[in-house]
């Protein structure tokens, strides 16, 4: 992963299997255009006034209509997705989907009538798993056909772990609105703090499917909106690979909060000495953002010493080498940690005596 962000401090997260501080929940919505653009929205009313297409109007009530969603919704006009991603990644969003086609009055000037095709989609999910963060959440309506093509739709995007599948609506704009309502009510939620099965969303009806159906897009990487236990709720909270959302999330936020964190410390101290006493500073930040990620939910804790699983290790001015050193750039720090997981499905085992 290439680090485009004006930074000092690049996080290199390296996931080990086997398992399966910064706005984390902003949806971004990338609207084809006749140019790029980018603009920010707090409220449904503010977006009426600029975008009048009836699937980014309708994905817009679904976030906005959520309790706790983020502060912003954020539109991205584009012409060219590589083009648009190259200036928009850095930017302040962690999910993204595409909707829309009709004209844009602010952004971009000009408005536009280009329609989103296939190769924007795969050119987006693709990007995102390059890069190793973030997610793209395509919207599919909870239909038949939805089910009958799940495998081709899960080829589509096959192997691209941070691509999220969600079938609910009835049609194209309804589910517009549950891929808004599914972001506006889960990802501004303390990042570790919740599973993404067993949510309800604001306006949202559960699809009429049975079992089997449920059962084939969950094969397939595609979960959906059902009634369980006369509940409305989500039917799973994993991705096309069969990862799941909120231990992806926790690693976006660990490695988030880890360049924030260190890129501040750089920033307010007058020097940082290439000694035993500033690596000692760079470990105590390390220390303290993977102690914040434990009590936030996504370190587990060890039951024994009732401590997060996690290790920070910081290398001496001994171990880093001559050019680093000539450099001042240090890269001894790594730290490791294990996903707190979380419990999706129960099977309780009963004896009757008689």
């Amino acid at each position: 992963m290439t680090n485009t962000t004006l930074s000092d401090v690049e996080v290199v997260l390296n996931v080990q299997q086997p398992t399966v501080p910064i706005n984390m929940g902003t949806l971004a919505v990338f609207q084809p255009a006749s140019a790029n653009g980018m603009k920010t929205y707090s409220a449904l009313e503010d977006l009426a006034d600029d975008v009048t297409d009836s699937e980014v109007q309708s994905l817009a009530r679904g976030y906005f209509a959520q309790t706790g969603h983020s502060k912003q919704l954020v539109i991205i006009s584009y012409v060219d997705m590589a083009t648009a991603l190259k200036a928009y990644f850095n930017t302040d969003w962690e999910f993204a989907t595409i909707a829309g086609a009709a004209p844009v009055v602010t952004p971009p000037e000009g408005g536009g009538t280009r329609t989103a095709n296939a190769n924007d989609a795969m050119t987006l999910s693709n990007y995102i798993e390059e890069q190793m963060s973030r997610f793209y959440v395509v919207g599919l309506p909870a239909t038949e056909e939805t089910v009958n093509n799940t495998e081709k739709i899960k080829q589509e995007y096959f192997g691209n772990k941070r691509t999220i599948l969600f079938a609910a609506g009835v049609d194209e704009l309804t589910a517009q609105y549950a891929v808004g309502a599914l972001i506006g009510s889960l990802g501004n939620k303390q990042v570790g703090s919740i599973t993404w099965k067993f949510k309800t969303l604001s306006g949202v009806d559960p699809a009429d499917y049975n079992a089997a159906q449920v059962a084939k897009l969950h094969d397939n990487g595609i979960f959906t909106y059902v009634n369980k236990a006369g509940i409305a709720q989500t039917s799973e909270g994993f991705t096309v690979t069969g990862e799941f959302i909120d231990a992806l999330h926790g690693d976006d936020w660990v490695r988030a909060s880890m360049e924030t964190a260190l890129q501040k410390m750089l920033s307010t101290t007058d020097k940082l000495s290439y000694d035993a006493a500033g690596i000692s500073q760079i470990e105590a930040v390390a220390t303290a953002v993977m102690l914040q990620a434990t009590a936030n939910g996504i370190v587990l804790v060890n039951d024994e010493t009732n401590a997060g699983k996690f290790a920070v290790s910081a290398q001496s001015r001994a171990q880093s080498t001559a050019d680093n050193i000539a450099k001042r750039h240090y890269d001894g720090l790594s730290f490791t940690y294990t996903r707190s997981g979380a419990i999706h499905s129960i099977t309780v085992h009963g004896t009757v005596e008689l």
